[in-house]
């Protein structure tokens, strides 16, 4: 009996060990979770910063995009603003001009009138490329974007000025080289320039101007159709637009990689146009 309540008392020992061993484990367990929660928050906080930082970097790209945005909105606002106010000071000039036919009386004081509102009109179109050249500074380098008209046809013209050995252009109709008076500014290209034209012709209407132009060595492309507005002067940039009705779409580059690529579109009319 003595020796089975020695046993009894040892097992009792033996657990209340075993109990003690536990609850020094189980502390251990309770130390290191404490550790590692703090080591959890420590992360959750750096995360939190990270993520704020990285909202912050997010919210400022998109102020900055606004602001351009905004910028370029009133860019615009203020072209054609101006454009409308040049429309009507040319209004104005084409009824002076028509008053000094009817009314020689008139015709000094109307003369003095004129050249105030031309010198007007020039102030006003220096002020537009001042606007076209800072909503161009947007873009990288020397490529821009071309969306209206008038754009189109001032870098035309500004492309034929500059061609100093050859020009590759694409125009809609003859009609247009007339109406943008730019029929008078190939005419003064150099008798040695290399020309290559793409246009829709009447080979009737157009045959002396046709005649003309493969005179002076050009090669003359009849291009029927009449959305493609392209030209690259001396090969060293190209601009390509598309016109639908009043819309207009298109680029400009001189960047030599972009020039490479799309000198192939310019060549389309070309090969698929009627060689004169």
């Amino acid at each position: 009996m003595e020796d089975q309540i020695s046993k009894i008392s040892q097992n009792v020992e033996e657990i209340k060990s075993n109990i003690q061993d536990f609850k020094d484990k189980l502390t251990q367990k309770d130390q290191t979770i404490g550790s590692k929660d703090e080591r959890i928050a420590e992360l959750t906080e750096k995360l939190v910063v990270a993520s704020k930082e990285k909202d912050d970097a997010l919210v400022a790209k998109i102020e900055l995009m606004k602001e351009i945005s905004a910028e370029r909105e009133q860019t615009n606002l203020e072209v054609t603003g101006l454009k409308q106010e040049l429309s009507q000071r040319d209004d104005k000039i084409k009824k002076l001009k028509a008053k000094q036919r009817q009314a020689q009386d008139g015709l000094i004081g109307s003369s003095f009138e004129v050249d105030r509102m031309k010198k007007e009109v020039e102030e006003k179109e220096r002020t537009i490329q001042e606007i076209k050249e800072k909503a161009d500074s947007v873009s990288m380098g020397l490529t821009g974007i071309l969306y209206d008209m008038e754009l189109v046809v001032e870098y035309i013209k500004d492309r034929i000025r500059n061609a100093t050995r050859s020009l590759r252009i694409v125009v809609p109709t003859v009609e247009f080289l007339r109406e943008f008076e730019i029929l008078e500014m190939l005419d003064q290209l150099p008798n040695s320039s290399v020309v290559n034209i793409a246009t829709s012709l009447d080979l009737g209407e157009h045959k002396a101007l046709v005649d003309g132009w493969k005179d002076r060595g050009w090669v003359v492309t009849n291009y029927a159709d009449e959305n493609f507005l392209m030209i690259s002067a001396d090969g060293a940039d190209v601009s390509i637009a598309f016109t639908s009705e009043t819309q207009v779409s298109g680029f400009y580059s001189n960047i030599q990689d972009l020039v490479t690529i799309f000198k192939q579109a310019l060549m389309y009319p070309f090969i698929k146009g009627q060689k004169l």
